[in-house]
């Protein structure tokens, strides 16, 4: 009987050791799967697109920046190039922007949203406002009757800069139109229309005649 329960009991205390023996690893191999695991990798961000505009240097043409008509109703009688002098009926001047048919009183428009860079006089164009777009953007509004805005005004496209004169240089009432794109005086059909004229010819024009300013 003796034997018997010193039996029992060495048979339940191997049980225990041996059950012992099969629960010590769980965390050893537990820690050792989590070291095992791989790192999460975050995400690389994608690249942002390219911006042709930007990375060929015409930020000009991009489509925001199309143009509306500096009057209501539009009527050119004189384009932007070469033509005879209208002073003196001698001779050729490079005219560096759009005469525009108007009445005195005739509203004036901003081609497009800016701020007001100067408002004026000048002695070839008479009550004159500058309006600064943006990205080298400038547009010239000439021999006004009245100008209506003062330096530093935010403008929309469409808002009334002034009433169409014949101060400065001109022997009838019109609008002189100037855009330019840096120092540089482009054909403003470029931004307000279909473009009359070859653009890669438009620098050379420009720079051949300097004896005036607009």
């Amino acid at each position: 009987m003796t034997l018997s329960l010193r039996t029992s009991s060495l048979a339940v205390l191997a049980v225990v050791l041996a059950c012992g023996e099969t629960e010590e690893p769980a965390a050893p191999v537990e820690a050792a799967t989590d070291a095992a695991a791989p790192a999460e990798v975050p995400a690389e961000e994608p690249a942002p697109p390219r911006d042709p505009f930007a990375a060929e240097g015409i930020e000009a043409a991009r489509p925001g920046l199309r143009f509306g008509w500096p009057v209501e109703s539009p009527h050119i009688t004189s384009y932007f190039g070469w033509r005879t002098n209208p002073m003196t009926g001698v001779g050729t001047k490079l005219h560096r922007g759009l005469d525009l048919r108007g009445g005195i009183g005739d509203l004036i428009l901003s081609i497009g949203p800016g701020v007001v860079q100067f408002a004026g006089q000048d002695l070839l164009l008479g009550n004159l406002v500058i309006v600064d777009h943006g990205l080298g953007v400038t547009s010239y509004y000439g021999h006004m009757h009245d100008i209506l805005v003062h330096v530093g005004l935010p403008v929309d496209r469409g808002t009334a800069l002034g009433l169409v004169g014949n101060t400065g240089r001109s022997e009838a009432p019109h609008l002189h139109l100037t855009v330019k794109i840096g120092a540089l005086a482009v054909d403003p059909l470029w931004l307000i229309g279909a473009p009359l004229h070859g653009y890669p010819g438009l620098p050379a024009l420009a720079e051949a005649d300097t004896d005036v300013e607009y």
